[in-house]
């Protein structure tokens, strides 16, 4: 089958929404009648981020990459400002995240807006400020991360600010996603990698 690859952003935001509603139909109300589990029952496995004591300046000085919401502005995350070192992530709440999961980021100002998620081509460490999904052999991370961003809107209705604008996580997990044909997903993420290529 034959894409047409869009030449900028905005048509590429565009054509990312229009073929997911072409493939998979309306994610809040499943016009297709896709299987349906909760966030928590479609991952694997749904990892907190940690900072490592800024009293061990040594911990800052490693080549694991460090995710935290200022890294998130692509939907491909392949290294971070950031980085810390081994003893950092076995001394600190920081634990490693498994290449192909999908980060999101759970607490920032940014949600007022944006709801930042992306796939890491490497594997990782984030910070308290977010949340990596690893997903079942059911969900594929690009159709993940981009079922996130089309139920975007309806996230951020729900961001309540306490000393931060935050995602309320324990419900957040609990939400149900369609579970399509793994076939679907596959020839959707290749949608996807088409366009992305297209951009360099």
């Amino acid at each position: 089958m034959k894409y047409r690859i869009s030449t900028s952003l905005l048509n590429q935001s565009k054509s990312f929404k229009s073929r997911f509603i072409e493939m998979f139909g309306d994610p809040l109300t499943n016009p297709n009648n896709f299987e349906i589990a909760e966030i928590r029952e479609a991952c694997r496995k749904i990892i907190g981020g940690g900072t490592p004591s800024k009293h061990h300046p040594e911990y800052y000085d490693g080549t694991i990459p460090w995710v935290t919401p200022k890294d998130m502005k692509s939907k491909k995350i392949m290294d971070s400002i950031d980085h810390i070192s081994v003893d950092a992530v076995n001394n600190s709440s920081a634990k490693n995240v498994p290449r192909n999961s999908v980060l999101m980021v759970i607490r920032s100002g940014i949600l007022k807006h944006t709801l930042p998620v992306a796939v890491n081509d490497v594997e990782v460490t984030i910070n308290q400020d977010m949340k990596a999904f690893i997903p079942s052999e059911k969900i594929l991370p690009l159709f993940l991360c981009n079922y996130f961003k089309m139920i975007e809107k309806d996230v951020l209705s729900g961001v309540r600010g306490v000393t931060a604008d935050n995602i309320d996580f324990k419900e957040f997990q609990k939400r149900k996603i369609i579970i399509p044909p793994v076939k679907l997903q596959e020839e959707f993420s290749h949608f996807y990698e088409l366009i992305d290529k297209s951009k360099y």
